[in-house]
């Protein structure tokens, strides 16, 4: 099945200019034929630097400053460079290959999370700006409501980092619908960002309801997210052959 990667790249000074290059470095090594977008964020030019030149990578400037999570799928929906998408922040890292040409589904988030009710206000703000929003800002509501939690784990998926393999006709079966380009007008920043993390997952749990079954590829990020886990640390563990994982996040405050 046709698929390839997307990643959400910002560089702000040199250590952060090594996420992409690691990055794509990993996925050459795992992947070697299959095409590599990079959508870059509003990047200092000054750091951001290649170690080497890679093939079948494609660099595309964002026009819309840090809108972040949201920029893979507007520029996806836009240009279908494959059938399916593995959209990847730039500080993740695949030590082995997954078989993501055997996935069926027409979306699966990386890592999920539980909701959280957090900031339900900007929550409500953000779905206002999505067509058809009745059914989504109703969920939103009615997991605000439910005091005692009742069900709330299992009425929606959280998409940890908007990160997820994604099918181009599912994606374009939720623009269709909801208008979520429109978003490109409420997200301004990092909290912002965040909502999209459970307002994305509620989009694709209300047009994919399997999701409630089995929720994400990797796991509860919660859980398994090694919190905290720096790149000065991951760098040191990867020259010692120490890294154990198959996909590894590190933390880092941009």
């Amino acid at each position: 099945m046709s698929f390839g990667f997307i990643i959400t790249r910002h560089v702000t000074c040199e250590k952060t200019n090594k996420y992409w290059n690691q990055n794509v470095k990993l996925l050459r090594l795992l992947y070697p034929l299959r095409q590599i977008i990079i959508i870059d964020d509003n990047s200092n030019q000054d750091f951001v630097k290649a170690d080497y030149e890679y093939k079948n990578v494609r660099i595309i400037q964002s026009e819309y400053p840090g809108r972040g999570e949201l920029l893979p799928y507007i520029y996806f929906l836009r240009n279908k460079w494959f059938s399916n998408a593995v959209i990847l922040h730039d500080s993740v890292f695949l030590h082995q290959r997954i078989p993501f040409n055997k996935i069926t589904d027409p979306i699966i988030p990386l890592w999920h999370f539980n909701y959280d009710k957090e900031n339900i206000g900007n929550l409500l703000r953000i779905s206002n700006g999505l067509k058809n929003n009745y059914s989504v800002i109703q969920r939103l509501n009615i997991m605000q409501n439910n005091v005692l939690g009742i069900n709330s784990h299992n009425d929606f998926v959280c998409c940890f980092g908007v990160q997820s393999y994604i099918n181009h006709s599912f994606l374009t079966l939720i623009e269709n619908k909801y208008s979520f380009t429109n978003l490109i007008n409420f997200v301004r920043n990092r909290t912002d960002r965040c909502a999209m993390e459970r307002i994305m997952g509620l989009l694709f749990t209300l047009e994919y309801p399997k999701l409630l079954k089995y929720k994400s590829l990797l796991g509860n990020i919660h859980k398994i997210g090694n919190w905290g886990y720096t790149y000065d640390e991951y760098e040191d563990n990867f020259k010692k052959n120490k890294v154990v994982k198959v996909v590894v996040k590190v933390w880092t405050g941009r």
